[in-house]
């Protein structure tokens, strides 16, 4: 028989001694005489645990546009933890709003207060499973990093779905927006 790790048997001890004593009867004898219904529930709790990770903000950007001349004016990365229901889209400019171009547009990024950075979108795009379904009919942008080229343009990191994966990529934020782009923060 082969031998079991110790952190798999403290792993054990620890969802057992967690267990709620206010279980009732019947969903513990269906758990039990069912093998495949106790293993489905249990993935499901691994499952939400997975949904959401942690952010290294002392880790180099994979996408690190140094190396082209650019320079990194901004970078946010927190919060450190990030999940899927930590985190919302929100629409750049209201409707009935003007639309902002150039250094309006500039501003208007930098003045957004709560957002994440491109480490956020690196975090999702390494484990895009956790993405939620309904980001893929935009173009997700971090607006917490906020690089420059060596001509003065600015550009901020987005996310999109594309053939069936979605992608990094940067946007230049003179440029505006339109109404399939929207930015992502964290959940008030």
């Amino acid at each position: 028989m082969a031998e079991v790790p110790e952190w798999y048997t403290a792993f054990v001890g620890a969802i057992v001694a967690r267990l709620p004593r206010d279980i009732d009867e019947a969903t513990a004898r269906g758990l039990t005489e069912s093998p495949d219904n106790l293993e489905e529930a249990l993935r499901g709790l691994l499952g939400a645990v997975e949904a959401g990770g942690s952010i290294d903000a002392d880790a180099p950007l994979q996408n690190d546009k140094s190396s082209e001349g650019w320079k990194l004016l901004e970078d946010q990365s927190e919060p450190a933890q990030i999940s899927t229901d930590s985190i919302e889209l929100v629409i750049f400019i209201e409707e009935g709003q003007p639309d902002l171009i150039g250094e309006d547009m500039v501003e208007h990024v930098l003045a957004i207060t709560s957002k994440l950075g491109q480490r956020h979108a690196e975090y999702l795009i390494d484990n895009q499973k956790v993405i939620p379904e309904e980001f893929r009919r935009y173009s997700v942008i971090f607006p917490g990093t906020l690089w420059t080229d060596n001509v003065g343009n600015h550009y901020v990191p987005y996310i999109k779905y594309r053939q069936e994966l979605w992608t990094i990529d940067f946007g230049i934020v003179e440029g505006g927006v339109d109404d399939r782009d929207r930015y992502v923060r964290p959940r008030a």
